[in-house]
């Protein structure tokens, strides 16, 4: 089994058009479920913790960006996940200056692989405005 790594899931561009007490909310929501079903630990970032690039909001937190803890293994599952949570949605992979691109979850768990040691991965959850599936 891999190292554990700290997956990022930003959703501050996903068009959910939400107040920051709702963004909160339903960060929370997501954050349990992931934890419920997929990870171990799931919570909102710190902004300190936050990767460089990544909006940052208030209050210490940034309400729109979780951090959860996961394994290249249980990353294709949080995708997948992700993808049907948030319909309309397309995810972008950011790892440092690499930007994962790939059309079959096999290509996207052999570049993962790839990467020796994974500290940190973002995932950008970006509304899809051609609305193609």
């Amino acid at each position: 089994m891999s190292e554990p790594f700290n997956l990022f899931i930003d959703l501050n561009h996903a068009g959910l058009e939400l107040d920051p007490e709702e963004m909160e909310e339903y960060s929370q929501m997501l954050a349990r479920e992931l934890r419920q079903h997929l990870v171990d630990d799931a919570r909102l970032a710190r902004l300190d913790e936050v990767p460089e690039g990544s909006k940052s909001g208030g209050a210490g937190f940034d309400l729109g960006i979780l951090k959860t803890e996961v394994n290249v293994e249980n990353t294709l599952k949080v995708l997948g996940w992700l993808r049907n949570r948030i319909a309309g949605a397309t995810l972008e992979l950011e790892y440092g200056d690499v930007k994962l691109k790939y059309r079959t979850e096999a290509q996207l768990e052999q570049q993962l692989q790839a990467l020796e040691k994974i500290s940190h991965l973002t995932v950008r959850v970006v509304k899809d405005d051609d609305n193609k599936s």
